[in-house]
């Protein structure tokens, strides 16, 4: 019997995929570079160098129920993020790494047409996620010296904005901004302000009590940098009451985490001190890399209140010098659009004490090469 082949008549694979998804801008990481180098250092996505914690790893070695769903609720995990941050557990929403919260985020308060505030240069999955949504995405630019504007941004929202996500410390540049210009967004925007959060254990700031004043204020977090965990997808977001029972009718049956995953975060909660001593280890450690950074002439990082460091180099465009440090097997971000302010800088992870002194040797040799 001879096959048929179906024409498809009719069939217009652009008309079928929302608008808003044609439109929105991809987020990218760097080509590898070919062929592939021989070692490969990744200080490119503010992974931790030393992984999770002790009772973390002896989870996951003893955990034998991967056949079994997890709790649909994720409740138990949520009672211990709760626990951890200080927060009521009904109050809590996880999923699959900070973007699914997100995402969850997303679904439960925008519609197409509606309004997101950003301040840019910040968190690269922002723009695109919102977008793929629907929503308009407006960029209020961060002032001098990466401040955030608390005037332009509250000039800027308008009855359509639904949302204004401020990510302190921001990433890529590292910065803290200042408390009082956090706290007049939270306390005059007509919408939800959401605080990403993502390094607060590196900066030792927490916007916790700004909940407390402001009835439109949630914070954001991830298990992914302080605890080691970013291969397990673990983030939360602590919603505030009047949106909290809405976002659990959108957010996905067992969290979209897995048990495994779950029974890790939970153990590396129950390991606080050995985490602490991590993040004061990757504090030092990213001093220490400061310090030799600025050995190198005309180098200079940014003071960071995260686990990585923004360099700028004496160059207009730092991309041919990270695709070198690639070809290398050196791995770090640059973030060439023009619009960001950031051609002249890298972003680079804090590994360790040796992965930091082959990337700044690394890099000082290819500078001197550039120059010779």
């Amino acid at each position: 019997m001879a096959s048929t082949i179906l024409s498809g008549r009719g069939y217009d694979a652009e008309r079928m995929i929302k608008p808003a998804v044609r439109s929105m801008p991809a987020y990218q990481r760097e080509e590898a570079p070919a062929p592939r180098p021989t070692r490969e250092i990744r200080l490119d996505w503010n992974e931790s160098a030393y992984g999770p914690s002790p009772k973390a790893r002896a989870a996951i070695a003893a955990f034998d129920g991967f056949h079994r769903y997890p709790p649909i609720d994720a409740a138990p995990l949520r009672e211990a993020l709760g626990h951890y941050i200080g927060a009521p557990a009904e109050t809590v929403i996880c999923g699959a790494g900070l973007d699914d919260v997100l995402n969850t985020l997303a679904m439960t308060l925008l519609e197409p047409g509606d309004r997101v505030l950003i301040s840019e240069p910040t968190f690269g999955v922002y723009r695109p996620l919102f977008s793929g949504h629907g929503a308009e995405v407006v960029d209020v630019p961060l002032a001098p010296g990466w401040a955030l504007d608390p005037e332009a941004l509250l000039s800027a929202a308008d009855d359509r904005t639904k949302l204004i996500v401020v990510c302190n410390p921001n990433n890529p540049t590292g910065t803290l901004f200042d408390p009082a210009a956090v706290e007049r967004v939270c306390a005059e925007a007509p919408c939800i302000v959401a605080i990403d959060e993502a390094y607060a254990e590196f900066a030792g700031v927490a916007h916790l009590p700004l909940m407390d004043r402001y009835p439109n204020v949630m914070i954001l977090r991830t298990m992914s940098k302080f605890a080691g965990l970013a291969g397990m997808r673990i983030g939360y977001g602590v919603f505030p009451e009047s949106l909290v029972g809405y976002a659990l009718r959108v957010m996905p049956a067992f969290a979209n985490v897995g048990a495994a995953a779950a029974a890790a975060a939970i153990a590396s909660l129950d390991d606080l001190p050995y985490l602490d001593g991590v993040i004061a280890r990757i504090v030092t450690d990213r001093e220490e890399l400061a310090s030799r950074l600025r050995e190198i002439p005309g180098v200079e990082p940014v003071e960071s209140a995260t686990n990585f460091l923004l360099v700028r180099l004496p160059v207009d465009n730092a991309g041919p010098i990270v695709a070198e440090l690639g070809r290398r097997g050196v791995f770090v971000r640059h973030f060439g659009r023009p619009d960001l302010g950031l051609r002249p800088y890298l972003r680079v992870s804090v590994g360790t004490p040796e992965e930091n002194a082959i990337f700044a040797a690394e890099l000082e040799a290819i500078l001197g090469e550039a120059a010779a």
